[in-house]
């Protein structure tokens, strides 16, 4: 499990840094709304390709073991996306629109990606 939480770390690493870049070089141009939507699908590619690529070193093939590393993956981003974005200046109403699918927010779509990959990785590397 202790793997499975460093590749979380990674994840969130390459995550950080496709968020500055999009802040960077996608919001001054189309505005926060319109590069959210252009960064989720590359976020989905991230933490796929991430998960697929170091799922043999994590070394998990139990799916219930995937699944509970999946459920504090997606518990953890919950904590790290809520953090930062306080740290941000956003108000929590502002924070919780944005994981509300009928506000537009993707993400609750996010943290079903988080869920789910450990367990979509082996499956896909055939270690399950």
């Amino acid at each position: 499990m202790s793997r499975g939480l460093a590749v979380w770390l990674v994840i969130m690493l390459v995550e950080t840094l496709h968020g500055l870049l999009r802040g960077l070089l996608l919001v001054p141009r189309v505005g926060e709304e319109v590069a959210g939507r252009i960064g989720w699908p590359i976020g989905l590619v991230i933490v796929l390709g991430i998960s697929l690529a170091l799922a043999p070193w994590m070394a998990i093939r139990d799916t219930s073991a995937l699944l509970r590393l999946g459920g504090l993956w997606a518990v953890l981003t919950l904590i790290f996306e809520v953090t930062i974005g306080l740290l941000r200046g956003l108000d929590l109403p502002r924070l919780l629109a944005e994981s509300n699918p009928l506000a537009g927010g993707l993400a609750i779509y996010s943290l079903a990606i988080m869920f789910l990959a450990p367990l979509l990785a082996a499956r896909l590397r055939g270690l399950t």
